[in-house]
Parts: C-alpha cells; structure tokens; sequence
C-alpha cells in the first residue's frame, strides 16, 4: 500500500486528473490525502468536489481556508468575494450532499506514518494538544454551523493561551491550522507576508522554523504556502505548487518521500 498526499488543487479538476494518472497509484490498496483547499479560485470546484466524492474511500482530506469558505457561504455567513469561483457549486443540484460531507471533514489528520494539515502545527502545541483542539473545533463547527461560521473570521487572538474563551480557542486554532505561515519572534501568528522566504521581512519567521520543546516524531505534510511551492523543512514538507497560479500539481508519496508534479492543464487555466 502507497499513499500520496496531494497538494491545494482549488478546482484545477483536469489536472488533478493528470497527476491521478501520473502517479502509480492503484485504487485497490493505495490512498490519496489532500492537504486542504480543494475548491475555489480555479474553474471546475464542482467537478473536483463531486471527483473526491465518488472516490472518498480511497481519500483522506484536511480542511483548508478556501473549504471553510465554502462552507460558510452555504451556511448564509459569507459572500461571495470577487475572486470566488465558487457558482457552479453552489447552484449544483448536488450542494447539500455535498455541504454535509465536507463538513465531516477534520482539520487535522494523523497515522503512524505522518501528520497531514493544510496549513502547519503552530509550536505551542504537542501533537497532541493539535490533535484535541482540531476535534474540539470540529465538533463545534458540526454541532452549530450558523453560529461556528458566523464567528469564525478574524485575526485575533494571535497568541494562544489556555485562559482563552472557548470560542478565542477556536478562532485561532483555525487561523493556526488553515491560513498560519509566519509567526513574529514571540511566536504570535502574522498574516501580512504570503511570499517567497528570500523576502520574508526581518520580524517574522516561518512557522517551521521555530523549534517546539514538544516532540514532532512524524513528517508533517501541508499546503497552503504557494510561494514555497515544494519544500522541505525540518519538520516536514509543504505540496503546494501554486497549481492555480499557472504552475504545477504536486503528489508526495508519504513512504518513499518521492515527488510527482504535473503542469496545469490548460483547461483549468483561467
């Protein structure tokens, strides 16, 4: 059995197509797990959306910022941005299956080989405490989805702290898990900077590159930071690609640490 994560696709339906068929991959025996973000900015969210679905029993996903749009548009706490190229979707006979299924999803997911995430494991928490506060969330999110998406957006708290509200623990577990990049030295969580690391500004640091004093025994896999495209950190490896950017697909097989990428397909060019 192989497994290959799967970086942000965001709607690029035929080249998520292309790379299925680039990899070994046999449906018998192999799994596929995507690092989040699976719908929006590019033209075919429906498509890809309604792919995943027929074929969940071979998939594990992580829910990524532009899925939690998704949902909280369906949920009426949203609209649509310009950029959102979410319609098809959400006028799709299929949208409350649909709805109901991606919000099973978790924020985070973990075996005995490796920790998949969209975004990163920010370095105040254990593995473990990651993994209680992504379910805690989840629960809260599943149990009351009006009122979890009416006050999920925000920036603050940046800084996690256990006297934290219930519902300050949320919002930053979801910043943490879904739109984390850059952390300031005092490891609080900055949103300003999405580039390349040669131009990361003096005050900030990636969130992989602050060491934890808890241990990280498995490779964390996430996506999230295009401008990184694929790269390898201490702790793990980050897949996306900037596919939806015109540029590629990535695959990473969990066991052997190989890559395969595949270049936008130009249907999915916008």
């Amino acid at each position: 059995m192989a497994t290959y994560a799967i970086g942000d696709v965001q709607g690029c339906y035929y080249s998520l197509l292309d790379l299925i068929e680039k990899i070994p991959f046999d449906s018998t025996k192999d799994e596929l797990w995507f690092v989040g973000d699976i719908v929006n900015r590019g033209k075919f969210s429906l498509e890809t959306l309604s792919w995943c679905y027929e074929n969940q029993r071979n998939i594990k996903f992580v829910l990524g910022n532009h899925d939690l749009h998704f949902l909280a548009i369906s949920f009426n706490q949203r609209s649509l941005n310009k950029t959102d190229t979410l319609n098809s979707l959400l006028k799709s006979k299929e949208i409350n299956k649909l709805v109901e299924w991606v919000l099973t999803w978790p924020l985070m997911f973990l075996d005995e080989k490796a920790t998949l995430v969209h975004a990163g494991i920010h370095p105040c928490w254990s593995v473990e405490d990651a993994y209680k506060n992504a379910n805690d969330t989840c629960l809260q999110m599943q149990s009351d989805p009006e009122n979890f998406f009416k006050n999920m957006y925000g920036n603050t708290p940046n800084i996690w702290r256990e006297e934290l509200s219930s519902q300050e623990k949320i919002r930053f577990s979801i910043n943490a898990f879904t739109r984390m990049r850059c952390l300031n030295k005092d490891q609080s969580l900055d949103f300003t900077y999405n580039g390349t690391l040669n131009n990361l500004p003096a005050h900030l640091k990636p969130w992989f590159s602050f060491k934890s004093k808890f241990k990280r025994d498995k490779k964390i896999i996430s996506g999230h930071w295009s401008a990184l495209e694929i790269y390898k950190h201490h702790y793990g490896t980050s897949i996306d690609s900037a596919c939806v950017w015109g540029k590629t697909l990535t695959a990473l097989c969990v066991e052997g640490n190989s890559t395969f990428s595949v270049e936008i397909n130009k249907k999915d060019l916008n």
